[in-house]
């Protein structure tokens, strides 16, 4: 199976949080492709930064380079999924969650997150999982 993860994912499985047994599940399975939106690295870093934890971005980063089968860019093709999907949800879908919902749309993966409102996105528009939130 090919899977993106939100940075919502990550962050479950960075921090030990509800949600990382099932991203350690797919990590080890090495049938799965396991990939992220190049968006979900500057959250990422927010949220070392916020914490007072952003130089362990080097240290972060370089783990998980390792884990992820590739960083996707966005491109014209997602950001024109990114307002097909923000128009077929019936609640607000922040523009960095819409974007990296369309790169999973785009690239047919099957996204991974903890987001309630990806859930409002109608499912023949995504394939999805959501984690145990906190």
């Amino acid at each position: 199976m090919s899977y993106l993860l939100d940075s919502s994912a990550w962050l479950a499985h960075l921090f030990g949080e509800p949600g990382v047994d099932e991203v350690n599940q797919l990590f080890s399975d090495n049938h799965n492709t396991v990939s992220i939106s190049v968006l979900s690295l500057p959250e990422i870093y927010a949220r070392l930064n916020a914490l007072g934890r952003q130089e362990q971005w080097p240290t972060v980063w370089g783990i998980y380079a390792e884990l992820f089968t590739k960083v996707i860019p966005v491109d014209e093709k997602i950001a024109h999924q990114a307002i097909i999907l923000r128009a077929a949800s019936p609640k607000r879908l922040p523009t960095i969650d819409g974007l990296i919902a369309a790169t999973s749309s785009v690239y047919q993966l099957t996204l991974v997150h903890r987001d309630p409102h990806f859930t409002t996105i109608p499912s023949g528009n995504l394939r999805q999982i959501q984690l145990p939130d906190k």
